[in-house]
């Protein structure tokens, strides 16, 4: 059916009245699917929809998403990021096509409605309200999520890509992603059978034009998924408050991404029960401190980054995701290396001490440049002696239940 909807052109500029065709009147939620914890706080009753639809005119399949938009002096309309991201020619957003809150022409506060915003998940009685204004948005319509990759080197192609967008439009468009996961990074399939991938769901991402006071810490809808953030934004900190994330967190957060969607979708060695126990540990574990009430996620994901440990034991079969975490980890893990704590003022270890110096500054300085995950993960997909074939296939690790404490 062929429906009339008021929405702001954003390659025109202005509001006009577009014809849509979709094959029903119902939206569906999107993400239904989700497997895992929310983050911290996650926003209440955002109620995302969508639908693939059809613009007549322009002859092609978009998305039609309608969402409650957070109203706040910090967050942009989602169609007015679109429009930052193609203005800096960030590769690979969503290419919004319209978008505007829901009302008349020419008038767009549209629907509102009052919330409960959650300071924290695990005390929902201490809790202020807030303002959202429903909106709908025309995207790109991608028809692939994360785990639909077909073969483990696809994989590391849509990460490269989605990669290339979270520092493009951080150093340039300066919004910065707050979330990197698998239900935000999307793929399409074409002609030839090549993949591109992409990043989505900009909705809440941090103006960096603005002025964030990190004492103040943040709203709790932008810490991202609990899962894959940095392990300096789940470990307690001298604030007592969630820490503000930088690029160089979501660098990081690809890190685990990748460590996740390995252990679940490609081959190695580690049998259910122990994938269930290693998982849970590393990536789900939330623990409360009982005197303040904070949580955190304790000290197994540290431990992984810097030991590589749970790469280890896995044993991935896959010659091209092994090496991707492995160069990944080897850098990323001098965020949470003390040469002096490893190697003391012993004067035995000093020539370990010193060089375990030079690496620390090497890596940090590494991560400042935003191409740096980009030219690592084409320099293995490009690196012919990188087996990407042998057990190249995807594998589906069924996870039993984590037992609860008695």
């Amino acid at each position: 059916m062929t429906n009339k909807q008021y929405l702001w052109n954003n390659m025109r500029g202005g509001w006009e009245a577009l014809l849509l065709s979709t094959q029903t009147t119902t939206l569906r939620p999107i993400h239904q699917e989700a497997q895992y914890w929310p983050a911290l706080g996650a926003p209440i009753g955002r109620s995302t929809r969508g639908a693939s639809s059809r613009l007549p005119e322009e002859h092609m399949v978009v998305l039609l998403k309608e969402s409650w938009c957070i109203v706040s002096p910090t967050l942009e309309p989602r169609y007015q990021i679109c429009a930052r991201l193609h203005k800096k020619q960030v590769p690979d957003d969503s290419g919004a096509y319209y978008g505007a809150d829901i009302g008349e022409e020419r008038d767009p506060p549209g629907q509102i409605r009052q919330t409960k915003q959650l300071y924290k998940a695990i005390n929902p009685l201490k809790h202020t309200l807030r303002t959202l204004r429903r909106y709908r948005i025309i995207l790109e319509y991608f028809p692939f999520t994360l785990k639909e990759s077909g073969v483990t080197r696809e994989l590391a192609i849509v990460l490269r890509d989605a990669s290339i967008a979270h520092g493009k439009a951080a150093t340039s468009a300066k919004f910065l992603h707050p979330d990197m996961s698998n239900r935000n990074i999307m793929f399409k399939r074409n002609g030839n059978g090549s993949v591109e991938g992409y990043l989505i769901d900009w909705d809440l991402s941090m103006d960096l034009t603005l002025a964030y006071d990190q004492s103040t810490g943040i709203q709790p809808e932008r810490m991202g998924t609990w899962q894959f953030l940095a392990i300096r934004l789940v470990q307690p900190n001298e604030t007592g408050k969630p820490l503000i994330q930088d690029r160089i967190d979501g660098v990081e957060s690809f890190y685990h991404l990748i460590l996740w969607m390995a252990l679940r979708y490609t081959a190695h060695q580690l049998d259910s029960a122990t994938l269930t126990h290693m998982s849970h540990r590393n990536f789900d574990a939330m623990y409360k401190d009982p005197e303040t009430g904070e949580v955190d996620i304790g000290t197994m994901r540290r431990a992984n980054m810097k030991s590589g440990d749970l790469s280890d034991e896995a044993k991935f079969a896959n010659g091209g995701i092994r090496e991707v975490l492995l160069q990944m980890r080897h850098v990323l893990c001098q965020r949470y290396i003390d040469p002096e704590d490893a190697f003391g003022n012993s004067k035995k270890f000093e020539a370990q001490r010193k060089a375990a110096e030079v690496k620390k500054v090497e890596g940090l300085k590494a991560l400042e440049d935003p191409n740096w995950l980009p030219n690592l993960l084409n320099g293995v997909l490009e690196e012919e002696k990188v087996d990407w074939v042998t057990n190249e296939a995807r594998v589906d690790h069924g996870l039993g239940k984590y037992p609860s404490n008695p």
